[in-house]
Order: C-alpha cells, then structure tokens, then sequence
C-alpha cells in the first residue's frame, strides 16, 4: 500500500513539473519617472483635514473642475527639466505659471519638487510613480502652521492628455 502511495505522490509530482509556464520577455526596460512627460488635466482633488482624530478627507473637486472648459492643464517638458501651466483653471496659483521640477532620489523617487518662476519651492509627495503607459498620475500637497505641523493635505490626480 505504501509503495502505491509514493508512486502515485510521484506521479502527481511529475504532472505538475510538465505544467511549468514558459518564461518570455518582459518588453524593455524604462526609467523610473519617465512617463510624466507630456500634457496632463486636472481630474480630481481631495482634502484631507489632518488636525482631526481620523483624517477626514472631502472630494473638492467640484470647485476646481467648475468651468469645464478651463481645467487645469500643466505640461512636463523632458528637453530641459521645464514645466508650464497651460490652463490654470481656479487652482490657487500653487505652482505658479512655470518653473522647472525635478524628482528627489532617482532611480526610486518619492517627492516631486516645483521651483516656480516666483523663486518658490514646492514639494509634493507622488502618490504613484508614473509610467509611460499610466493614465493617470497624482501628488500630494501639504500645509504646514507656523510650528511646522501639517494641518491639511490636498491630494491631486491627473489625467494624462497626450
């Protein structure tokens, strides 16, 4: 009985080595941050009061999107690191007009940082690493009081265009 046993374990062990998937290619490989380039509209913001117990987050979207034909546009350039707002819709002007931007820590980035043509400086945690193919790519906002304590985190996604 025992002998049937380990020959039929053997056998099952066997059928499944047979199944094995073939390996195949991938596609080639990108640099991380790559796919920010091009244009990208405003689809969504939320606010998240973080002063309250449990972070209490509201979609404001309404009133950034009010003027349908006004959205807020902004296009990453790769030739020199630039970035422009084409439409500033009724976003407060954050990120200026233009400037250039650059990731912190490549190949693995985590903030986005927007040196505005006002000589501002304005760091933005990525919510997702956006790649080539990705319709949509989105980064945070946070405001700080005078101590240093982060009161209200604005949450932006985009939708890309091109």
């Amino acid at each position: 009985m025992k002998q049937l046993f380990s020959i039929l374990i053997l056998a099952i062990a066997l059928s499944f080595n047979g199944c094995k998937p073939d390996l195949k290619e991938i596609g080639p490989s990108y640099g991380a941050g790559e796919g920010i380039y091009g244009s990208w509209e405003l689809s969504s913001v939320n606010q998240v009061d973080l002063k309250q117990p449990i972070p209490e987050s509201r979609n404001i979207s309404a009133f950034f999107n009010a003027d349908a034909s006004r959205k807020m546009q902004i296009k990453f350039e790769q030739a020199n690191n630039a970035y422009s707002i084409l439409q500033p819709g009724a976003l407060p002007r954050t990120f200026g007009t233009s400037g250039t931007w650059k990731f912190d820590t490549l190949p693995f980035p985590t903030k986005l940082y927007f040196f505005t043509s006002n000589n501002d400086t304005v760091m933005t945690p990525i919510k997702n690493m956006v790649r080539e193919n990705d319709a949509f790519f989105g980064f945070n906002v946070v405001r700080s009081d005078s101590c240093g304590s982060a009161y209200v985190r604005y949450e932006y996604t985009f939708k890309r265009l091109n």
